[in-house]
């Protein structure tokens, strides 16, 4: 770990260096799938559900109408922009580029605050590096799935000390809070470890953002508990298969790897990825047993657990998914991070292997696992899709993705 300590002292976390933390993670956002930036997109839900919407109704409307069983402020914020303020051949480009928008609030708070998972510069690096690389192919540049990246802005809000923020950091958080909060299921998923977190800092900013995500959590419990009895047309909580919940609970929230074939293979009776789900979960279990004394690093652990449950139990046909993954795999690879650099020997060699092999493989895939199935150079660019509906408007426009057939997603415009 020589080597480790000399990086550490050599990376100086100085204002240039946050700086070219975030420049980096846009190159790297860019360097992904350039032509998303040439040729912005609209994916699925984003059009065929949010903006189809936005086209024909009153803003109070977009706000009020929970269309997925539970609210989603920021589609609602994004689709108003798009049919009230912009014209329909950018409509790609305000959804494609508000998406990246929150794909770097991570970044951003990762590089200009402190918390003692990511302390010094060399943590810094491998945890930015982390919620870049290992981003499902769902959420890529897109406001479809943006609820689960804001789920991973609660928990780092969660885990930093409040005397650590500026005034600004602390305004704009508790922005962020109500924003992801009223965004889908994903933040309040972390409101019982924001409550403890909150209880054992006993500090005035930290006690406001837990309110925030408790009055959030309220009102999207009401909405979801009335959406399940009332108007359950996803059938959350009634259609499972018991083998496929409980496989992806393990591999979702506890593998680290991406979910694609290559990583199917069966070693002793297991395919590779519910292997690495197993032995990750024991290591998993025998670090809240190390730290049931010690608060800083209980909550994120706890929240592991409780996030990939609810997560599991509320995905559709609780059969989980990549998607479900992301929070779960970003708060484990930053929570081994820390144990590779601070532990005691043996730990620390378990957590360094594992987070090599599993940040290895997932960098492996970075492009290719994009484009294999979530973005082809074939798929229809937007501005030539609307071109046609401007010369017939019947026309229905075409968005991604393609899974399974050639107009997956058409959008009435």
């Amino acid at each position: 770990m020589d080597l480790v300590a000399g990086i550490n002292n050599r990376l100086k976390d100085s204002f240039a260096f946050r700086i070219a933390l975030l420049l980096g993670s846009f190159l790297l956002i860019v360097m992904r799938e350039p032509e998303l930036f040439l040729h912005p997109r609209i994916w699925a839900e984003e059009g065929s559900i949010f903006y189809a919407f936005a086209r024909h109704h009153s803003t109070w409307d977009i706000f009020t109408t929970a269309h997925v069983g539970y609210l989603t402020l920021f589609n609602s914020i994004i689709s108003s922009l798009q049919a009230k303020v912009f014209r329909v051949e950018d409509a790609a480009t305000v959804s494609t580029y508000m998406g990246l928008f929150v794909q770097l609030v991570p970044v951003y708070i990762i590089a200009f605050t402190s918390s003692r998972f990511w302390d010094t510069a060399f943590k810094k690096v491998f945890c930015v590096f982390t919620v870049v690389i290992v981003m499902s192919p769902e959420l890529w540049l897109n406001t479809t799935n943006s609820h689960f990246i804001f789920g991973l802005i609660t928990f780092l809000i969660m885990i930093i000390a409040a005397i650590e923020l500026s005034t600004f950091q602390k305004f704009f958080f508790r922005v962020l809070l109500v924003i992801g909060g009223l965004t889908g299921p994903a933040s309040i998923f972390f409101t019982p470890t924001f409550l403890l977190k909150a209880y054992r800092e006993k500090s005035r900013e930290k006690y406001i953002q837990a309110g925030i995500i408790t009055f959030c959590a309220f009102i999207q419990a009401t909405v979801i508990l009335y959406s399940i009895f009332y108007n359950n047309k996803y059938k959350r909580l009634s259609t499972h298969d018991l083998k496929t919940t409980r496989y992806h609970f393990i591999i979702d929230n506890f593998s680290l790897l991406p979910h694609l074939s290559p990583f199917d293979v069966h070693v002793l009776s297991f395919d590779l990825i519910t292997l690495f789900g197993l032995l990750i979960g024991l290591f998993y279990g025998f670090m809240i047993i190390r730290n049931i004394k010690n608060p800083d690093k209980l909550v994120p652990l706890l929240s592991i657990f409780i996030v990939g449950v609810f997560s599991t139990l509320g995905s559709l046909n609780m059969a989980g998914g990549t998607r479900y993954a992301y929070i779960p795999t970003c708060v484990l690879f930053i929570i081994l991070i820390s144990e590779a650099v601070e532990l005691k020997p043996a730990r620390r060699y378990i957590a360094l292997v594992i987070v090599v092999v599993c940040l290895g493989a997932n960098a492996s895939c970075y492009v290719r696992s994009l484009t294999m199935w979530a973005y082809k150079p074939t798929y229809p660019k937007w501005r030539d899709e609307v071109a046609k509906w401007r010369a017939d408007s019947t026309y229905c426009p075409k968005t991604h993705p393609a899974f399974i057939y050639d107009n997956e997603w058409p959008l009435k415009l």
